[in-house]
């Protein structure tokens, strides 16, 4: 019997949780006819996320016959900041985060030392003529993004400023292992 695959599951942990309030706040006074419609477009592709830039999310979003450019706009972190952010990643990393993903415990430290990896005020704004806001395609891209960083929460650092590239190398190795990129492929595969 074949079974249909589920689809993403948008907040999965406390890093997209974040991202997801932005558009479904907790004290809402009515349903907000335009959350399926934004999930929707994400579960079938139609949102496309740049987030190589430091200081926003760049965001296409097809719907149909239109394509819009929404964007949302971070503040970077300081100098004091990020090396707050360092000192928490060491500590519970023990410095690899090569893999793009962060143990939970970090983002509640984060939170805690009100270092949060979404803050309180971003900045939107998208090529469409709605007058709402968030618009459809703003909503939208906050999902995609939701996903990103539920996926990989280092993107949810280095989009504020954080650069990991310091902390993704690892000498604390127990005697018995060696770092896979030392090993020879050609040598050891024959």
């Amino acid at each position: 019997m074949a079974t249909t695959p589920q689809p993403a599951a948008f907040g999965s942990t406390p890093w997209g949780k974040d991202w997801i309030r932005r558009v479904e706040p907790i004290a809402v006074t009515r349903p907000n006819p335009m959350l399926p419609r934004a999930r929707s477009l994400v579960r079938n592709d139609a949102v496309a996320v740049d987030p190589s830039k430091i200081g926003e999310f760049r965001c296409v979003v097809s719907t149909g016959k239109k394509v819009e450019t929404a964007v949302i706009s971070l503040p970077r972190y300081g100098a004091g900041e990020r090396k707050s952010v360092l000192r928490i990643l060491a500590r519970h990393t023990r410095g690899a985060v090569a893999s793009g993903d962060l143990p939970d415990e970090v983002h509640a430290e984060l939170v805690a030392s009100a270092l949060s990896p979404v803050p309180n005020v971003t900045e939107t704004s998208c090529t469409c003529s709605r007058r709402i806001d968030p618009c459809l395609h703003v909503t939208a891209a906050t999902y995609a993004v939701s996903l990103i960083v539920d996926q990989m929460p280092t993107s949810a650092l280095a989009v504020r400023g954080v650069d990991l590239s310091a902390t993704t190398v690892s000498t604390d190795f127990p005697r018995r292992w060696m770092p896979i990129e030392s090993v020879d492929a050609a040598a050891f595969y024959g």
